[in-house]
């Protein structure tokens, strides 16, 4: 280390004092990342800390000082007198080595400090750190990292900043902080075998010794048990290592799953993380009053330097009734490829454990978050790109422990919560939280903070989603909720170029939506309520896995894919296994309704149970709030195999919980292939009419007992803006007496099987399936301005042949197409 003069300057607590008011020193460097949090409104001026031309300024040497070497702070007694319980400063310019223990009020650093790393067990105990614009602080590198005991503790007092607050660690302006603790080669893993209650032995899936882990370390070991079942995850000390195993010095309270379990011989590792809570440096502070103030320390980096993170434990943390007062904070960094925190362990906060705000490409990996109240790791504002967030461990020990308010936010409570959508989320595990993974779309349309109205979170492209695992969380795993990426100009700091951009269509009229699809790669559900979306739309799932959910996919509202050619749910597999203590499991999805056609292609259905349910239900929630419609959506599936799924179930299921009848009647399912039993359409077992049509026949209990054809059927939608009471549909499969007696489990049929048709207020329109190359007649009241489609090009793409019908209108008769031009509608049905 070249020699470095030593120059420390300390004001005692009164002087300090003294000099309240002045106000803070100007960021020479530039930007000093203000804060613009509501809660840093009306703090009182920090305490001004003599520069070092003051008489006060203590020196380590006289004359000549400039050539000495670096000084330890263990060295200058002066200065430990002075500083003992004061505000101090180590000014720009100046190295200073910490190689004891010290109590002051406060600690600004300006110059350089170095924390002794061969010293074992050393505390900074202050009020407040804060590295100031141009300032280092060095807790280890990377290179040489801090493998020894490290503790930073806050306490509690009246000291407190403009921008920070009170009770902080953190820096601003081009200020620098590097944190390196012992690394672990893993800060957590999986149980490679099931471990009974009352056992002390866990066994795992990676040698914890090779990890780095070691006796005496505290770990948690997620919950396996739904909270249907009061599952719970708990926390135990490391008593001894061995090979692939860890002794503990509590018992297991419950039974905690490992290893994989197989079924149809498909094999799934449903198995509890393991995860390591100590690390050799450790940021902590007062909190005996934390439980009912919410209040401890909080940590935050600002402006334009870095803070690198990597193997510390934060406890006692966060201020849960003010805003950015967060465990780990990376605020308004913009451009911070050096922002990183990595194998951390975030332990039993008050508020947000990690939050990246208004921060671009920095790394959130590896990290453990174990009961965060609120929200694990937290997006912020919706401007936030190219992040990286993977591999981090998010634990709740009991749902209701950390679904707590937070901002004004009540019930929105989940392990990773996504405003900003264009960053990288990868192969993070999350369990036992209210909701595992949420981006809540619509809830914050406009974007928050600095970037309101400046983005449109639910309709920002995706980065990278891939491997993620959620389980045993209350409601959703995945919740991915109204999100429907559109192709959008950003620009540096992630706002939308041109706020117009987010519309449904473009300027010429076309779909707006992200080409190509956005796409939720090898994810993995099990033992959650529901795993989905309400709405969702231009998103496809690929390989994803649902295991033993309540619903292992929820989904009311979506659309035609814009780029023309992505499929909705691919390469994907659903299974209820046997013997699960989760009884409110079943192996069916729950799909959408609306004008488009739903993909599925190379999906299996194994296991299930009963006799109460199905794989596929067609049309949830059609014509309820948040529903698509009309109803006539069309299924199209593709090598859809239920093969393995047990013979007492349903295949398909037409309606879930909708208005009306329509949704029991109106749905259409397709195929090209033996995907249907070697069927090419099946429609509702109410169209009893279609019984009639030549190449259809009553198919068996496992389709629904709907009329199976061999013939392409096809949605025929009528849209118009005003609702002209009953319009009626004659030609085949409507040629039957009208049925106005027969209750569906939706209500009553109304004459639907015989062509009668009903306005859907939602989306402005009117649906039936009708046979390819037939002849109808619609009749109706009129009133000018409506408009007729078939189908769309997406099953036009599949078939063999033109689609088309000849239609009488008025008296007149024409050809409708599914290739005919169709700018009048939307996603959602009839432009406005």
């Amino acid at each position: 280390m070249a020699p470095l003069r030593l120059l420390w300057v300390c004001l005692a607590t009164a002087l300090a004092a003294r000099a309240l008011g002045a106000g803070a020193v100007a960021d020479p460097a530039g930007p000093t990342g203000e804060c613009n949090e509501p809660a840093c409104a009306g703090r009182p001026p920090a305490p001004v800390l003599l520069q070092r031309s003051s008489a006060l300024a203590l020196r380590a040497d006289a004359a000549g000082a400039s050539e000495a070497a670096a000084q330890l702070w263990s060295s200058a007694s002066r200065l430990q007198a002075g500083c003992g319980w004061g505000h101090c400063v180590v000014p720009a310019g100046e190295h200073w080595v910490l190689d004891t223990s010290i109590h002051v009020e406060t600690l600004t650093v300006q110059g350089k400090l170095t924390w002794d790393t061969s010293k074992d067990d050393l505390e900074l105990k202050a009020g407040y750190v804060l590295v100031d614009s141009g300032g280092h602080l060095q807790v280890g590198t990377r290179d040489a990292p801090m493998d020894r005991k490290a503790i930073i503790y806050i306490t509690k007092g009246p000291h407190s900043h403009p921008e920070f607050g009170h009770r902080f660690f953190g820096g601003r302006g081009s200020a620098k902080i590097d944190i390196h603790g012992r690394e672990l080669k893993r800060t957590w893993t999986l149980l490679s075998r099931t471990a009974a209650a009352g056992s002390t032995v866990l066994h795992l899936k990676d040698d914890p010794a090779a990890l780095g882990w070691r006796a005496g370390d505290r770990i948690g070991v997620a919950t396996t048990t739904p909270h249907t079942k009061r599952g719970e995850s708990t926390v135990h000390t490391v008593a001894s290592v061995g090979s692939r195993s860890l002794t503990l010095n509590e018992p297991l309270r419950a039974e905690h799953w490992g290893g994989l379990r197989e079924i149809a011989g498909r094999r799934f590792e449903m198995a509890a993380e393991v995860v390591n809570m100590e690390r050799s440096v450790l940021i902590t502070g007062d909190h005996d009053d934390i439980q009912w103030t919410g209040e401890g320390l909080h940590t935050m980096m600002m402006g334009s330097g870095y803070m690198d993170m990597r193997y510390a434990r934060v406890e006692h943390c966060g201020q849960r009734p003010l805003m950015g007062r967060y465990c780990l904070h990376f605020h308004v960094m913009r451009r911070c490829p050096r922002c990183v925190f990595q194998g951390n362990a975030v332990v039993g906060s008050e508020h947000v454990g990690i939050t990246v705000h208004g921060t671009h490409g920095a790394l959130i990996d590896q990290n453990v978050l174990w009961d965060s109240k609120a929200v694990g790791l937290y997006v912020e504002d919706g401007n936030e790109m190219d992040n990286t967030i993977s591999n981090n461990a998010v634990i709740c020990s009991v749902a209701t422990r950390c679904s707590v308010p937070w901002l004004g936010k009540n019930g929105l409570n989940a392990g990773i919560y996504l405003i900003g959508m264009t960053n990288d989320v990868i192969g993070n595990h999350v369990a036992g939280w209210e909701n595992g993974m949420w981006t809540p779309g619509s809830a914050s349309g406009n974007g928050q903070g600095r970037a309101t109205m400046k983005v449109c979170p639910q309709y920002l492209p995706f980065g990278t989603i891939r491997g993620n695992v959620m389980h045993d969380n209350q409601r959703f795993g995945l919740y991915l909720d109204n999100q429907f990426p559109r192709n959008l100009r950003r620009d540096s700091d992630g706002y939308v170029e041109d706020i117009s951009q987010c519309n449904e269509f473009t300027h010429d009229g076309k779909d707006n939506g992200v080409v190509p699809a956005n796409v939720v790669e090898d994810e993995f559900d099990w033992h959650n309520i529901f795993v989905g979306q309400y709405a969702m739309g231009d998103v496809s799932f690929l390989r994803y896995t649902g295991v033993n959910n309540a619903v292992s996919l929820y989904w009311k509202a979506s659309k035609n894919f814009a780029d023309g050619q992505s499929v909705h749910l691919r390469d994907s597999l659903f299974a209820q296994l046997p013997l699960d203590p989760y009884r409110q499991s079943k192996l069916g999805i729950l799909g959408p309704s609306g004008p488009f056609t739903f993909l599925m292609k190379n999906v299996s259905f194994v296991g299930g149970s009963g006799s109460d349910g199905a794989a596929i239900h067609a049309g949830q929630h059609c014509g309820r709030v948040g529903a698509g419609g009309p109803c006539n959506v069309q299924y199209l599936l593709e090598k859809v195999d239920f093969t393995d799924m047990a013979s007492s179930l349903r295949r398909i299921n037409f309606g879930t919980d909708t208005l009306d009848a329509a949704g029991e009647v109106l749905p259409v399912f397709l195929s090209n292939d033996d995907s249907l039993g070697g069927h090419r359409s099946i429609v509702s077992q109410y169209l009893n009419g279609f019984d009639k049509v030549s190449g259809c026949s009553k198919a068996g209990a496992i389709w629904d007992n709907g009329y199976a054809c061999d013939r392409a059927i096809r949605r025929l939608n009528v849209w118009s803006k005003d609702d002209l009471g009953q319009v009626t549909l004659s030609g085949p499969g409507y040629d039957v007496a009208p049925d106005v007696s027969t209750e569906t489990p939706a209500g009553p049929l109304r004459g639907m099987n015989a062509g009668r048709m009903y306005w859907e207020r939602m989306h402005k329109g009117y649906g039936a399936p009708v046979v390819v190359g037939e002849r109808y007649t619609l009749s109706g009241a009129w009133k000018g301005g409506e408009a007729i489609e078939l189908s769309d090009e997406v099953l036009q793409r599949s078939s063999a042949g033109a689609d088309a019908i000849e239609l009488d209108v008025k008296g007149g008769g024409c050809q409708v197409k599914a290739s005919d031009r169709r700018d009048f509608i939307g996603p959602f049905g009839l432009k406005t």
